[in-house]
């Protein structure tokens, strides 16, 4: 009798131990999708921003920033250089902000991204003005949660 009582104790334990497990191994296979995903959505952004990063000439857009900060207007050439450059930004502010949906960043550190998404629409040089075309250009190769939330934080600001 002692035996069976014993036994029953040590089967209700192991399932109890089993079904902790079980929760474990739900919430560690949850947290390796979401790394998953959040490593591939940086690995398709980095491809897209490297791609585009080809097509820059540092100095040409040195050149053109330069000109732009005294509000000079640049050259075709550097109007274009500065497009892409912008493009590469938006689409960098844009995996920052799905690392900071999914809680890889902080807060304080996603301010710092926002600051400069507000400066771009608040700004009224050359500089911004091709970054605000560039983001009326792109936003649409843009995902739909990142493009709504600079449209609202922009509303802001109007």
């Amino acid at each position: 009798m002692q035996i069976d009582g014993l036994n029953r104790w040590l089967t209700l334990g192991a399932n109890i131990g089993v079904v902790i497990g079980i929760a474990f191994l739900i919430v560690e296979i949850n947290q390796n999708t979401v790394s998953t995903r959040i490593a591939a959505r940086n690995n398709a952004t980095q491809g897209h921003i490297n791609y585009i990063a080809h097509m820059l000439d540092s100095s040409v857009l040195a050149s053109a920033a330069a000109k732009t900060w005294v509000n000079q207007e640049p050259s075709h050439l550097e109007t274009t250089q500065l497009a892409l450059f912008h493009e590469i930004r938006w689409r960098h502010y844009e995996g920052v902000f799905y690392l900071y949906q999914n809680g890889v960043i902080s807060d304080q550190e996603w301010t710092g991204y926002e600051n400069g998404i507000t400066q771009s629409f608040q700004d009224d040089d050359v500089f911004w003005k091709i970054s605000r075309d560039s983001w009326e250009i792109n936003k649409a190769k843009l995902s739909e949660d990142f493009t709504a939330y600079v449209e609202e934080l922009v509303a802001d600001l109007r």
